[in-house]
């Protein structure tokens, strides 16, 4: 009998390994995160690299979820903890998929591509070659070297994967860099989004962020995360274009769009994107001055603002001002043109204007400033005179951002995020300079 016993709760040991239980006190939490950039932000620096690394490391499987998945979506990438804990979900048996933009040569991304791509039977050109690793960059047995993928081999390695039985490898992961854009022509891997079939104890969660895995992320800029839990048919979304990004399938000329709930998301190339079909301008457009609330309030948080697009887009928010909407603007990045628009408003009154850059090194660079991307809408949108809005994501307000580039845009009609996202905007704003400077 106690033989039987021992076997047993042997069996029960052996299950809670390959599983963990579900019970975890963990969960992340839902709505904005936002981090805090030197010299003000001290541990708070890190709060959305940290938030994205603790998800990572409460990703693991479970009876309900036994092959759980990370899909990462980063244009930069030079952070050893997020790396480390990529590769450490890997050898949990978490399939993890990494898409990167082709110009990082960091060494943890390398490290995370030799990992991942160690025993994928793939060369980049398609035709078969024999592992060079075990799972997740395990030494294979015999191996006299703890790195036996060089840097060449591992450049080599990043095919596009296309099915997941026939060049994913044993532990299903993969690292790709993208030549350009993914599904564009041209342009830039720019997206960030980080996704998971289950974290702790929330399943299909969703971070939209204008943060990569990066320092300047933490340390440089201002910057914002938005996490969405328990939304299947949003995850569902990003599966799928992480997967067309992965397989290099372009984009056409329409907006790809998926509404769930008070979330609508928006991937992009979108390659004839122009003014007549821009949706951040067509979302300006659904904005009316009164509400009833007063005068509708817009708040803008804009990192790069140049060129046509930007032309036309800084022309729009002053125009909304003119109709009687309350427009208190932070920039960074400005091109001549954008910045002249601004500033004239702002001497007539019309709009509060800051500028979020600091140079504290005095090296000539303002290395410091805001690179969020969003607005803020309380009042009527879209017919609605009690609107709350927000309106984030990655693309910034400049030529090619949504033509060209691959990039994703998250607009949330909840109350609760708007005032996530003002309390970040009032922090950035007591950080900036008003212009003009009346003191």
């Amino acid at each position: 009998m106690f033989k039987k016993l021992s076997v047993v709760l042997a069996a029960l040991l052996a299950t809670t390994v390959a599983f963990a239980p579900s019970a975890s006190a963990y969960e992340p939490n839902g709505g904005g995160t936002f981090n805090v950039p030197r010299p003000w932000g001290g541990a708070s620096k890190y709060r959305i690299v940290e938030h994205v690394e603790r998800a990572i490391r409460n990703t693991r499987p479970t009876v309900d979820d036994p092959n759980p998945v990370i899909m990462i979506s980063s244009f930069l990438f030079d952070r050893r903890a997020s790396a480390d804990a990529l590769i450490a979900a890997c050898k949990r048996n978490v399939s993890v998929r990494v898409i990167m933009d082709a110009d990082i040569s960091t060494k943890p991304a390398e490290d995370v591509i030799k990992a991942l791509n160690g025993d994928n039977p793939v060369r980049s050109d398609g035709t078969p070659r024999e592992p060079s690793t075990g799972r997740c960059g395990t030494p294979l047995p015999g191996s006299r070297t703890s790195d036996p993928l060089t840097d060449s081999q591992a450049l080599r390695s990043m095919a596009a994967p296309t099915d997941e039985s026939a060049t994913w490898g044993g532990d299903r992961s993969y690292a790709k860099k993208c030549e350009g854009s993914c599904r564009g022509r041209g342009g830039n891997m720019h997206s960030k989004f980080y996704a998971f079939s289950k974290t702790g104890t929330a399943k299909n969660v969703v971070m939209v962020s204008s943060s990569n895995l990066n320092y300047g992320g933490a340390a440089l800029g201002w910057n914002d995360l938005y996490t969405i839990k328990n939304r299947p048919v949003t995850f569902d979304a990003y599966r799928q274009i992480h997967k067309e990004m992965t397989e290099d399938t372009r984009a056409d000329d329409h907006l790809r769009q998926y509404r769930d709930g008070p979330y609508t998301h928006r991937f992009f190339p979108m390659l004839r994107a122009s003014k007549s079909n821009d949706p951040t301008l067509n979302d300006l457009n659904r904005i009316g001055c009164r509400s009833a609330f007063g005068r509708t309030e817009v708040r803008v948080s804009q990192f790069y603002w140049a060129k046509t697009r930007g032309i036309y887009l800084a022309r729009k928010i002053v125009d909304l001002a003119r109709q009687g909407c309350r427009v208190q603007v932070i920039h960074a990045a400005v091109g001549v043109d954008v910045i002249k628009i601004l500033r004239d408003a702002a001497r007539r009154h019309q709009i509060t204007l800051y500028d979020s850059r600091w140079d504290f090194n005095r090296d000539g660079n303002k290395e410091i400033r805001t690179h969020s991307k969003y607005v803020l809408v309380k009042g009527t949108y879209a017919g609605d005179r009690t609107s709350h809005q927000v309106m984030t994501g990655t693309a910034n307000w400049v030529d090619g951002s949504l033509s060209r580039g691959d990039e994703n845009t998250l607009n949330i009609a909840l109350a609760s995020a708007y005032w996530d996202y003002v309390a970040n905007w009032n922090n950035i704003r007591n950080h900036s300079r008003k212009f003009p400077n009346r003191s």
